[in-house]
């Protein structure tokens, strides 16, 4: 049995520094258009030597569930919601997938109160598409850097506390489904 429907899609890797994490050595990025998931290597990154056979499956594990759930629910120039809930799902899935590892380090970089705090400032603009997605996930002004990912993770780690499922089975849900009816 397959966790998901199957999707043919390229995968491209390149030497690209400026596109990875320094903290790991790589990155990935799911485009729509081309289908394709491009992983991005930094080859003189002192951390991808230890990270590379981790981080590199877990990039294709995220990126493969952004592929799968845009057939449902498109995020690509989606809400802010959208982006924190394909994000959300990635990661949980990475961990479905990888149990014995433990979440990334941009899913976890902030505090239970650090991430009520930043659910303060996201609850009002859910709604807004464009520049802000970057913001939330790649830092602003205001907004720290891993704030979405982070935020998102919660949110889908909430809803797999309380529906019992697992990231499989949920990518199709709209995104407002993910947010906690209380």
């Amino acid at each position: 049995m397959s966790l998901t429907e199957e999707v043919e899609i390229d995968i491209v890797i390149r030497h690209s520094p400026q596109n990875s994490i320094p903290e790991l050595g790589t990155s990935g990025q799911y485009t729509k258009d081309a289908r394709c998931i491009d992983i991005y290597l930094d080859l003189h990154n002192p951390y991808l030597k230890n990270n590379f056979e981790t981080e590199i499956a877990r990039t294709l594990i995220h990126e493969y569930m952004h592929v799968v759930r845009e057939q449902y629910v498109p995020w690509e120039n989606g809400t802010l919601l959208d982006s924190l809930i394909a994000e959300g799902l990635t990661q949980s899935f990475e961990i479905e997938l990888q149990p014995d590892l433990p979440p990334s380090i941009y899913a976890t970089s902030f505090t239970e109160e650090e991430l009520d705090n930043l659910w303060t400032k996201a609850k009002n603009l859910l709604d807004q598409r464009g520049w802000i997605n970057d913001e939330w996930f790649f830092g602003g002004e205001n907004i720290r850097r891993w704030s979405g990912y982070s935020l998102g993770f919660k949110l889908v780690q909430d809803k797999i506390r309380e529906s019992g499922l697992k990231p499989s089975e949920l990518y199709k849900l709209p995104s407002a489904d993910f947010l906690n009816k209380k």
